[in-house]
């Protein structure tokens, strides 16, 4: 009996780590990108990848004028530092596991249609209301 009990307690002891791990992958940050200044939106778009680099949850919302870096009829410009478009970094970022949301509101304001948005690119409604009200969203603002 002495041999079980002490394999219970094991079995919790390793799991524990575990747990915790666990709980820090449920922590998620949200990137929220207003401006459509080519720098600031690929410097939002880079720290958003080197967060999930190191394994972090990454939400990306483009809102006001960033709504058009998502839209896929709004000329892109090439970034001088990654040589890549804001489509081709917000692609990036959905590949890699992470979520992109664009204010619809933002966009018919910006004069753009909702369904020009380009592939991944979910629009912000309830769903990421509940991602903002999480307890272990942080938000961070470019």
């Amino acid at each position: 009996m002495g041999r079980f009990a002490f394999a219970i307690v094991m079995a919790f002891a390793l799991a524990l780590p575990l747990g915790a791990a666990n709980a820090q992958n449920d922590r998620r940050l949200v990137i929220n990108l207003t401006s459509a200044d080519v720098w600031t939106g690929q410097m939002a778009m880079s720290f958003a990848r080197r967060v999930q680099e190191d394994g972090g949850n990454v939400v990306l919302f483009l809102n006001v004028h960033a709504v058009a870096f998502a839209n896929q009829n709004v000329p892109q410009h090439v970034q001088a530092l990654t040589g890549k478009t804001p489509h081709e970094r917000i692609q990036e970022i959905i590949d890699a596991g992470g979520e992109v949301y664009l204010c619809p509101s933002c966009t018919e304001q910006a004069g753009l249609k909702i369904e020009d948005r380009i592939d991944g690119v979910k629009v912000g409604g309830p769903e990421f209301r509940e991602i903002l009200m999480a307890p272990d969203t942080k938000i961070i603002s470019y």
